[in-house]
């Protein structure tokens, strides 16, 4: 792109002197329709300088002109969708700098309006989750009259946040911010309960973790799963409130993690529930049928591990079995966990073995229907975290406390690898109908490690009729042969009478 430069054009940006070059670079690049990106750079830059300096005057008339054009769409720079492609600067932090210049440069009866006002103006190039956090950010950590400025600003945002819908709004967003700051926990408790947002929810909760009283945060964290309506926000407030109580070292708190499995089924909550206060077998696999009985989901997956747990394999392998070839990556599908549940039952996870790497999954239970992001109470976190946590058992964990392997006969035995060659046989048919290589090879290990688990079986033949018959049937595709080859020629030793050893690895992410 050339610049507007020369003979009726504008001189670069980079040589200008003062304010009015800059206006009227930008108003000749409104009337071309577009601008060199490393001239508004220099542009840009002489903003960021001024505003460094504290010259916001300055800094405001520079930004002004060319950021709202740009906002616009006035000035086209070259790029396929945003600014910041073909930008060196920091377009975020020239749309701060921006408002603190409005902000400063704006007597104080009117900056609220003025501020909004330049918000909008900005629309577009630039999101500000909280203006007056990234104003004090911009003005070196203080705002100059916040006391008289903080009311005029909630006023003004009362104007505009209006709910609209169960989830908060930018300017509500905005808003509750300022109510905080104004008027702390209580303000936020406020927010909370009259707006039932989760996200208003959430913020007083963490308001009230931060100070320290935990009483207090218990209390907040189950009140917060009684206001939201959203199910999965609902039982990350449980599992708060669970962990509240095992900080506060309560002895009802297993009841907490009951309530956060029922108010909320998953994987992880019904592992954490089952193994409150260190059960025996027998009290394990007693909770495990009190939770079936009191059937608060559907999930296959859930229902059918929990048939694996006091010793209903049949029920566990019909599942399996019938279960679709294809949505195994879904929350409701039984084949990510049933499957491997069983390979390891019938054989263990030997290193190096096709079941090793299918047991990844459960070493470290991994929910969808967990996986809203909140950190609910340090539940979730960075390794760095060294906040309270609550504790996850392994699947393993609880297929070892309830002793399944040792109580399978051996009609459970056969019924289980039965069920695995079908759910093996329908995820082959799934993906090869559908074309979805990418796939190929995780349908290829189910093959595998139904292989495995047969060569243990004391079968007189080397090779298996049900994998060649499969093999055979599905010649036409390459792709999958290939992909079948690999794990059948590292397969590991099978068997169906000791679990023997497994390896900790990482999850599968088919």
């Amino acid at each position: 792109m050339v610049a507007l430069s020369g003979s009726g054009g504008l001189g670069q940006c980079g040589g200008m002197r003062n304010v009015d070059d800059v206006e009227r670079f930008a108003a000749a690049a409104q009337r071309a329709g577009w601008a060199d990106p490393s001239e508004v750079d220099d542009c840009l830059r002489q903003g960021i300088t001024a505003s460094l300096a504290g010259d916001h005057a300055s800094a405001c008339a520079i930004f002004r002109a060319l950021l709202i054009p740009m906002s616009d769409g006035d000035i086209d720079l070259g790029q396929d969708e945003m600014a910041e492609e073909v930008l060196s600067v920091d377009l975020h932090d020239c749309a701060t700098r921006y408002l603190a210049a409005v902000y400063m440069t704006t007597p104080v009866e009117g900056r609220a309006d003025a501020l909004v006002a330049a918000i909008d103006e900005a629309y577009g190039l630039s999101y500000f989750r909280d203006p007056v956090e990234e104003l004090q950010a911009a003005l070196g950590g203080t705002l100059p009259d916040m006391e008289a400025f903080l009311p005029a600003w909630i006023a003004r945002l009362e104007q505009d946040a209006k709910p609209v819908s169960q989830w908060e709004s930018q300017k509500e967003r905005w808003l509750r911010a300022a109510i905080g700051r104004r008027d702390g926990v209580a303000g936020l408790e406020r927010i909370a309960r009259t707006t039932r947002h989760p996200e208003a929810v959430q913020a007083w909760c963490d308001a009230v973790k931060a100070a320290g009283d935990g009483a207090k945060t218990l209390r907040a964290y189950e009140t917060s799963a009684a206001l939201v309506t959203s199910e999965g926000w609902r039982g990350g407030f449980l599992d708060g409130a669970a962990l509240a109580a095992q900080v506060l070292g309560r002895k009802d708190a297993h009841t907490k993690l009951k309530a956060a499995w029922l108010g909320e089924p998953s994987l992880t909550r019904l592992l954490r529930w089952l193994f409150a206060g260190e059960p025996t077998s027998a009290t394990l696999r007693k909770r495990a049928a009190s939770a079936l009985k009191a059937s608060p989901t559907k999930a296959p997956r859930l229902v059918g591990f929990l048939n694996v747990l006091v010793g209903d394999i049949e029920s566990a392998a019909q599942r399996l079995a019938r279960a679709p070839g294809l949505g195994w990556s879904s929350s409701d599908h039984p084949g990510h966990l049933l499957f491997p549940v069983f390979a390891w039952l019938l054989g263990g996870a030997p290193t190096g073995s096709v079941r090793a790497e299918l047991a990844r999954v459960l070493l470290q239970p991994r929910d969808s229907e967990d996986g809203t992001g909140f950190a609910f109470l340090g539940e979730i976190g960075t390794k760095q975290d060294a906040g309270p946590r609550l504790s996850t058992p392994s699947v393993i964990d609880a297929l070892q406390r309830a002793e399944v392997t040792r109580r399978l006969t051996a009609q459970e035995r056969g019924v289980a690898l039965t069920a695995m060659k079908a759910a093996a046989t329908k995820r082959t048919d799934g993906v090869l109908g559908e074309k979805r290589r990418r796939y190929y090879g995780h349908a290829a290990a189910l093959v595998a490690c139904c292989v495995e688990l047969e060569d243990g079986t004391g079968r007189a033949s080397g090779t298996s009729p049900w994998a060649e018959a499969l093999r055979a049937r599905t010649s036409r595709f390459p792709a999958f042969q290939e992909a079948l080859r690999a794990p059948l020629a590292r397969r590991g030793p099978g068997s169906v009478d000791n679990p023997g050893t497994w390896t900790e690895t990482e999850e599968d992410d088919t």
